[in-house]
């Protein structure tokens, strides 16, 4: 019996990234670390932990895709966010076991809300906004490593849902934002989805330049069909 538990104890042990995870947002909420203010180097952050770089790094990665991080290239990772996502740890722990059901349930959801959400950010966008959507469909077009671009992706649908100038619709989709990255995960990028989402992405910054509503949600519509249509095909 005792033999049964220790396995039954094993199959749900987590990977050891998201305990290095949780004890990262347990250190920026024991720190009082305010957003804008950069964590240790990864050397300092492995040390302290007793943990391997490529967990720490993992760590990391998880916290940037929930939003609570925002790496600057040659300068390190600073808080984005103070938040602790219940709500996306909500939502991940609901989700269907089948990644086919899981993937049109993503679908659903996003062909429901994000339609109206650029419609709205069409109306109210404002130039910083929208420079920094170009910015990042700029550093797309270039970028060729299927782990940023997902976290382009992400920051761009995160943008627009800023632009719409709700904070509930945006602390919404950054809450699900992990979620909704399951359809943009490392297995579906390649050349074919990444010039899919390119265009896509340039359809909708050219709506929204033009501050047209009507053109955003038609375009963000389009934009998911396509999406919708490469990954379903590639399940």
């Amino acid at each position: 019996m005792a033999e049964a538990g220790e396995k039954g104890a094993r199959r749900v042990q987590q990977p050891a990234y998201l305990a290095v995870a949780q004890r990262l947002r347990l250190f920026i909420a024991e720190e009082r670390l305010k957003i804008g203010d950069c964590l240790p180097t990864e050397r300092q952050l492995a040390e302290r932990f007793a943990v391997s770089r490529h967990s720490l790094r993992e760590a990391l990665r998880v916290l940037q895709e929930q939003g609570l991080l925002a790496p600057q290239q040659g300068s390190g990772n600073y808080i984005a966010s103070t938040d602790l996502d219940t709500l996306g740890d909500y939502l991940r722990a609901g989700t269907p076991d089948s990644a086919l059901q899981r993937n049109r349930d993503i679908f659903e959801f996003r062909e429901l809300m994000e339609p109206r959400i650029a419609a709205l950010a069409a109306g109210r966008i404002t130039p910083d906004a929208l420079r920094d959507l170009g910015e990042i469909v700029a550093q797309q077009a270039d970028e060729r490593d299927p782990r940023t671009l997902r976290l382009l992706d992400d920051a761009f649908h995160l943008g627009i849902a800023r632009a719409a100038g709700n904070h509930v619709i945006s602390n919404v989709i950054r809450s699900i934002n992990s979620v909704v990255g399951q359809v943009r995960d490392e297995v579906y990028q390649g050349p074919a989805r990444h010039r899919v989402s390119l265009a896509g992405h340039r359809d909708l910054l050219a709506a929204l330049g033009a501050a047209d509503p009507d053109a955003a949600r038609r375009a963000m519509q389009a934009h998911i069909a396509c999406i919708r249509g490469f990954v379903m095909e590639n399940d």
